[in-house]
């Protein structure tokens, strides 16, 4: 049996604008789930992940399950991913830094040769870490014109039939006029507003794979996944008047502080079929279809907040304000169509890829009313990608080292972002031969965009 041990060592750095309120179900939610993050295995990263026309390791279960029936020998794969992740916010044009990191299993699998008289035979067996969610953010900033006591109790709104779940009610940050039915809210900003949040978690695939030769050189292989995950989210915010702007009772606000959380279990099955054609030691041409994948999702999420005044006061009298919500949902991804090929020259191995997936297509399903009107905007929020991935290998089979290098540039989603919201890798890695049958990978990637999203809003 040959084996195969891994090292995934993936560095991002990622630069962000403004950050999101602490709000479940959004279409950035459904989008998050479709997203496929770094992908698997420290040869594919090194190679910039333009591995559709190569997939000749346990890897192929993820990028083209047809590229099993090229492997020689049973195999054992087993992987770690350590993610740094660094994030710089601007908001209202003062910039702050915020680190993160995580170590995970990014893959752990078994390659099985079927001994057979012609052609090949593949099946493969294991897990892989799809997507990390890992990153946070903190800033703070003077808001001269807007407050999140605007978000729950617009001054002049009308207010509903049961405030007990208001918050800005339940702080005294808003009063009612019972004549006209309307909120009365006067703090509409002039206030020093502080964020730090937190996001960890990320999707699992559990899959069983077989690639088979179909003809002379050609295979054909298909991958069943079934995935599970978690999404972590958990926002600590404040409001202050450090300025004394609001010292007129009964609003001499002096701070409100809020935390938020959400966290999510997340479950959903899909399959990928593959197709490869190979000149040997020359030339391969793959392509892989991913079928749309169903989500399902359990979410619980709350708010515990309070207010304090200048004279000392603080609301609620008797602890803080909580409230708590749960929720289920299923989200559906877009398929994904995926073309690759490579060119082999002597020690030099060339591949590129490109991916096509239309945003448009992602949905919430089984959802209430609220949720399933996204539907509508997506189509109009999102639009058709195309990603580019392109690698290099050097074998410098004197040594037992293989130099890898790469690109990949994936495209915004949202369908009027400008090229810098694009996100751009470089990427490289090294391959050691430690034995006949053993192989140590390390792969290194650095990551560079920016977003944009809305401090009391809905994200977009």
């Amino acid at each position: 049996m040959k084996s195969k041990l891994s090292s995934l060592i993936s560095v991002l750095a990622l630069v962000v604008l403004v950050t999101v309120n602490a709000q479940a179900q959004y279409p950035e939610d459904a989008l998050r789930l479709g997203l496929s993050g770094t992908g698997v295995g420290s040869r594919a990263l090194g190679m910039g992940n333009a591995y559709t026309g190569v997939a000749n390791d346990f890897s192929a279960i993820y990028w083209n399950p047809a590229g099993l029936a090229q492997l020689e020998y049973s195999e054992f794969s087993f992987g770690l991913s350590h993610l740094s992740n660094k994030n710089n916010s601007t908001f209202l044009g003062l910039q702050e830094e915020y680190s993160s990191t995580a170590t995970n299993l990014n893959a752990l699998g078994l390659v099985y040769k079927v001994p057979t008289r012609r052609g090949s035979m593949v099946l493969a067996f294991g897990y892989d870490r799809q997507s990390n969610f890992t990153g946070g953010m903190s800033y703070t900033g003077f808001n001269p014109t807007r407050s999140i006591i605007q978000t729950y109790a617009a001054d002049g709104a009308l207010y509903p039939s049961d405030l007990s779940e208001n918050i800005a009610y339940q702080l005294y940050l808003a009063d009612i006029d019972t004549t006209t039915g309307r909120f009365y809210s006067p703090i509409t900003g002039r206030l020093t507003q502080i964020a730090k949040i937190a996001e960890s978690g990320g999707l699992n695939n559990w899959s069983i794979a077989a690639g088979v030769d179909i003809a002379k050189n050609l295979s054909l292989g298909v991958t069943l996944t079934y995935l599970s995950g978690t999404y972590r989210y958990d926002r600590s915010y404040k409001e202050e008047d450090r300025a004394g702007n609001w010292n007129t009772f009964p609003y001499d606000l002096d701070h409100l502080k809020m935390d938020e959380y959400i966290e999510g279990d997340i479950s959903g099955g899909n399959a990928k079929f593959g197709l490869l054609y190979r000149v040997p030691d020359r030339f391969r041409f793959g392509v892989a279809i991913k079928t749309p994948t169903s989500f399902a999702v359990k979410e619980d999420w709350g708010i515990t907040a309070s207010s304090t005044f200048d004279n000392g006061d603080t609301y609620p009298t008797d602890g803080d304000f909580e409230s708590q919500a749960y929720g289920e949902y299923d989200v559906v991804t877009p398929w994904e169509f995926n073309v690759g090929a490579s060119v082999i020259l002597r020690d030099l191995t060339l591949s590129a890829d490109v991916t096509y997936t239309d945003w448009t297509q992602l949905k919430f399903e089984n959802a209430n009313a609220d949720l399933l009107a996204y539907n509508t905007d997506m189509k109009t929020l999102f639009r058709g990608t195309r990603d580019y991935r392109a690698g290099l290998e050097y074998d410098f089979a004197n040594l037992g080292v293989r130099l890898r290098g790469g690109f990949m540039y994936f495209t915004s989603p949202y369908a009027n972002d400008p090229n810098s919201y694009d996100q751009k890798y470089i990427t490289g890695g090294l391959g050691f031969l430690l034995g006949p049958s053993t192989m140590l990978d390390v792969a290194y990637a650095h990551g560079w965009w920016e977003t944009y999203r809305s401090n009391l809003g809905s994200g977009r």
